[in-house]
């Protein structure tokens, strides 16, 4: 069962031994810093006014020139560049407001408009230029005569993204990066070290997963985002085929060329791709993935939240960097930060229904300063000493520093499912605890994409990237929802790690999913997500059988990694975990093995959960042996 075998459980206890001490160390010395962050040290102080240029034509490698506004501080001299490069319009004062930040502080900040984006020439085909034109870009920066020779990026989302394109480039120039919440990592593991997922990381899901794209698509749709905001994909995400729901929406408008062109159109590609088991693969077919992560020599501090899409994708890729990085910079100068945050990190600490204090605030720009003034300009601030993991304990609301990643004091511990047959909704017999199960019956449940269990969002790209921790007890108390639900806790239990489930289940479709969730029960009865739940649907797609159950049919073993998390389970709350089939309109299974894109039918699937002897199906918990928390 990987990770939560007692000879790997026997390894991180005897790392803990070596390693509690320096992570003690680690702690007191990081939130010391945060005691300082009124006045943090060395850093760069606003002090310049600043001179602009607008539209700055860059010229790429192959002739096409982007557009670029560039904030300089009025002053004589050369300075460091931060490059932010956006497919949402340099002129916005989001980051108007960025360059002037920036800027009187001592920095030259360049704001680009991607290619085929607003005043950039070109046509946009997502990141298929961003690895060369990010490149390009970053060389022309660093060699003009205001220019230091050094230049970092920052940026959100689509902006952290470009970002990891160019991290592996080796681009003599580029120093320092922070990607936030970005959506990216640079390929798939050969060797199985851990599967990743992306909005989608199986196949038989994949048509319901492509809509969350189109609905990013729908928004940034042109040269200059003529999305036209009449679209509700709610209203048709029940339409099959599903390759039509692009001509439905408006197939010629300006832009969409691109997504539903035959040959490489985004959206045919989606289906083709998962016909092929290749839902996610690498950026570069030519090289494997340790390669890339091979080349990258840049310090990295990644910032990602709990309930973000992107929060695998940030634990992922620095895993990856500091296990194949071949550069000491690659391998020691990488940081993560995750708060209780969502795809927008907050300036206000109430994400979803909770509150989680002072503490869950930061602010990106003045983080990101530090980590500028140390690699840019070369200023001992301590920055580069600091414990290389810091995760907010939602439930403590405080934050968490550490030297590695899982923590090395981490008990990975199973919590066995239970059940005396009928743990269909919260008002069933389904129960979680430590105890393995003996002779009990599987739990059964229907899946009928016709009547799919819903999701607490739509496809609205807004609200999809604002969820955070909302009661889900009412789509809990439908039958085709299993939940398993512990005993009230009379201690407090923080789960802070990579969770991983074992599930032994049946079908009686071809192909189908599981949704696997991790669910903090209040005592009112209310139940909320601790991480990102639409992120980690598996598919049956391609397993081979481990048992034969009754009727003789096939019981799979499914493996899943859900996205990571760090909650205190408090004292009188419960842990639950809740399986289902689908999160409609976001994901929606057809249950059937074809061509996704032209399916204009559905099975309903009998799916079975089996615990018992031969078959323990479980959730694998990252517990912290309680210290008595952080400081």
């Amino acid at each position: 069962m990987g990770m939560h075998t007692a000879k790997w459980t026997q390894t991180i206890r005897l790392r803990f031994l070596f390693t509690l001490v320096l992570e003690l160390c680690a702690t007191v010395f990081f939130f010391h810093l945060r005691g300082q962050e009124q006045k943090p040290i060395g850093v760069s102080s606003p002090v310049h006014k600043v001179a602009m240029a607008m539209n700055v034509m860059i010229p790429m490698r192959d002739g096409v020139r982007l557009a670029t506004d560039i904030y300089r501080p009025d002053a004589d001299g050369k300075f460091p560049v931060v490059l932010i490069r956006t497919p949402y319009g340099s002129e916005s004062k989001t980051y108007s407001d960025r360059g002037q930040y920036y800027a009187k502080r001592g920095y030259v900040v360049a704001i680009q408009d991607c290619r085929g984006k607003y005043d950039s020439e070109g046509d946009w085909y997502g990141r298929r230029d961003e690895t060369q034109d990010g490149d390009d870009s970053i060389t022309w920066l660093g060699t003009q005569s205001w220019s230091s020779g050094k230049v970092g990026m920052v940026g959100s989302s689509y902006l952290g993204m470009v970002q990891w394109l160019v991290s592996y480039t080796q681009n003599p120039y580029l120093k320092a990066l922070v990607p936030v919440v970005g959506p990216l990592t640079l390929g798939r593991d050969a060797d199985a070290y851990r599967k990743l997922a992306t909005y989608c990381n199986n196949n038989a899901s994949v048509g319901s997963s492509a809509l969350l794209e189109l609905s990013w698509l729908i928004s940034v749709n042109g040269r200059v985002n003529q999305n036209g905001a009449v679209y509700n994909l709610d209203k048709i995400a029940d339409h099959l085929p599903m390759i039509e729901i692009p001509k439905i929406l408006g197939g010629n408008l300006p832009g969409w060329k691109w997504l539903l062109q035959e040959e490489n159109g985004r959206w045919e590609n989606y289906f083709k791709r998962a016909a092929d088991g290749n839902w996610t693969e690498p950026i570069q077919k030519s090289e494997d993935l340790k390669t890339l992560y091979a080349k990258v020599d840049v310090p990295i501090l990644q910032i990602s939240g709990w309930f973000d899409c992107a929060s695998d994708f940030c634990v992922y890729n620095y895993q990856q960097v500091k296990r194949f990085s071949q550069f000491p910079s690659g391998k020691h100068n990488q940081q993560v930060m995750i708060g209780p945050w969502n795809h927008w990190i907050h300036f206000a600490p109430k994400v979803g229904e909770f509150d989680f204090g002072p503490d869950s605030v930061i602010n990106i720009d003045e983080t990101a300063l530090r980590w500028f003034d140390r690699w840019l300009k070369d200023i001992p601030n301590g920055v580069d000493e600091e414990p290389q993991v810091r995760v907010f304990v939602m439930g403590r609301n405080k934050w968490r520093a550490a030297i590695e990643w899982p923590l090395p004091e981490t008990v990975f511990t199973p919590y066995y499912l239970h059940s005396s047959g009928r743990a269909n909704s919260l008002n069933g017999d389904g129960l979680l605890n430590t105890a393995k199960p003996e002779n009990e019956p599987p739990d059964m449940y229907v899946s009928d994409p016709g009547k799919p269990t819903p999701s607490v969002t739509g496809l609205d790209n807004t609200d999809l990237i604002k969820t955070g921790p909302v009661d889900m007890s009412h789509i809990e108390a439908r039958d085709d929802v299993l939940v398993y639900t512990s005993s009230e806790l009379k201690e407090d239990l923080e789960v802070t790690g990579p969770l991983h489930v074992v599930l032994y289940a049946s079908t009686s479709a071809p192909a189908t999913d599981f949704f696997v969730r991790l669910m903090d029960v209040h005592p009112d009865g209310k139940s909320y997500p601790v991480f990102y739940t639409y992120a980690n649907p598996y598919s049956t797609r391609g397993l081979t059988a481990v048992d034969k159950g009754p009727s003789h049919q096939q019981i799979l073993k499914c493996e899943i990694e859900l996205p990571p998390t760090s909650n205190l389970f408090i004292r009188g709350h419960r842990i639950r975990v809740e399986i289902c089939s689908s999160a409609f309109p976001l994901f929606r299974n057809l249950n059937i093995d074809g061509d996704l894109a032209r399916a204009i039918d559905y099975n309903v699937a009998t799916q079975t959960i089996y615990h018992d002897k031969n078959h323990p199906s479980c959730v694998i918990l990252p517990i912290i042996p309680d210290k008595g928390g952080p400081e």
